[in-house]
């Protein structure tokens, strides 16, 4: 047996306080393939809390009886900065209320040409080599990273939890859902797998968002060397964002679904011994980032959809209204919610009272918006 739990404290923010990064380990250190998951970095987004709990008694289970062969690390509580941020009864989890303020999952350090300047005189034709040397490199930069303050000390932890990883998770959720994720280009066909067994029909394709994420940032570096180095250099990461359907889904059955999912897939790498499950991603479709409609609210109000999660839309069709409470005339205060593409409308916010502007809806579509702009595709 070789489960062990680890607290990583982060640096007190005020006299008294102190906060604290549990991390779940299983298997042999070092040993390999590695998966890292994680939940709530985001945390008002609490599906992946139940989850990543029932995946640990499966995983217990296993470690058990000896067939866990790589290595895994949960962190079933990412942010407990962002869960402390009580108001009255709400968890308001998605930004940071010191340091600056901000979105939990945007901005987050990057190292890839400080790793470069450390192992560009090193690089060999030994490609093993060379995943080595930058996995030694990534870990030297993250030792320099500031941790003066209790976000940064976060971020530093989560990092030097989960970059010299094989594969990384981050489980979040939207406001009401279907399950989808959000996947690098490069790594279509390998998570292709992953998302079949969670039941996903969308998977929203990208090659670089702009939003410096987390799942982003444990990928950035191998992207920025094989950019320079190509066949020398491997990818030493593959990540993903794993989006458990809504806010409100949070059952015992959703949960040990996923959680056996996840299981499944840790046996499909390999990572667990036992036999591989069968693969359907018959109903799974990757749609390209810049191709998703976000859907504005034209003003202020109540919304009303007329379609439901899962539904296809059409190019101009309503797929909602918007029922403005100032209007003066009640019968013409009601203002179209139009899709721009043709697609699924996978995801939409949760509360009914909406702000002029924002997105309230997204549609996943196939073909280029032109108003959708590379590297700007996340709004915060």
């Amino acid at each position: 047996m070789s489960y062990q739990i680890y607290a990583h404290v982060l640096p007190s923010a005020t006299p008294g306080t102190e906060r604290v990064i549990k991390a779940h380990y299983f298997g042999g250190a070092g040993a390999r393939p590695k998966v890292y998951m994680q939940a709530g970095l985001h945390a008002d987004e609490w599906p992946g809390f139940l989850v990543l709990n029932t995946l640990l008694r499966l995983l217990k289970k296993a470690d058990a009886a000896g067939v866990i062969q790589g290595e895994i690390i949960i962190v079933p509580v990412a942010n407990p900065i962002g869960l402390a941020q009580n108001f009255h009864g709400y968890i308001p989890g998605r930004f940071a209320f010191s340091d600056g303020g901000g979105n939990f999952n945007r901005h987050w350090p990057q190292l890839g040409a400080k790793v470069e300047k450390r192992i560009k005189s090193e690089i060999s034709g030994d490609v093993e080599a060379n995943l080595l040397r930058v996995r030694q490199a990534i870990l030297e930069e993250l030792s320099l990273l500031p941790e003066t303050t209790e976000l940064q000390g976060m971020k530093k932890t989560l990092l030097a939890l989960s970059m010299d990883a094989d594969e990384v998770l981050d489980l979040h959720c939207s406001g009401e859902a279907s399950m989808h994720a959000y996947v690098a280009q490069e790594f279509e066909g390998h998570f292709r797998p992953l998302l079949a067994l969670l039941g996903a029909k969308v998977g929203l394709s990208e090659l670089e968002t702009g939003a410096a994420s987390f799942d982003e940032t444990n990928v950035s570096v191998w992207r920025d060397l094989k950019g320079h180095y190509a066949h020398l250099m491997p990818w030493g990461t593959r990540s993903l964002t794993l989006e458990l359907r809504g806010e409100n889904d949070i059952s015992n059955e959703f949960a040990q679904q996923d959680a056996q999912a996840l299981f499944d897939y840790l046996v499909l790498r390999g990572v667990i011994t036992g036999k591989p499950p069968v693969i359907n991603d018959s109903e799974l479709v990757y749609y390209p980032l810049d191709a998703m409609d976000l859907v504005k609210a034209p003003c202020a109000g109540i919304v009303c959809y007329h379609k439901a999660i899962g539904d296809e839309v059409e190019v101009g069709e309503v797929i909602g209204e918007v029922v403005n409470l100032m209007d003066d005339d009640v019968e013409t205060s009601s203002y179209p919610l139009v899709a721009r593409t043709k697609g699924i409308l996978f995801a939409r916010v949760q509360r009914r009272l909406v702000v002029c502007g924002e997105s309230i809806a997204k549609i996943a579509g196939r073909e280029h918006l032109a108003f959708r702009e590379m590297g700007h595709l996340f709004e915060d």
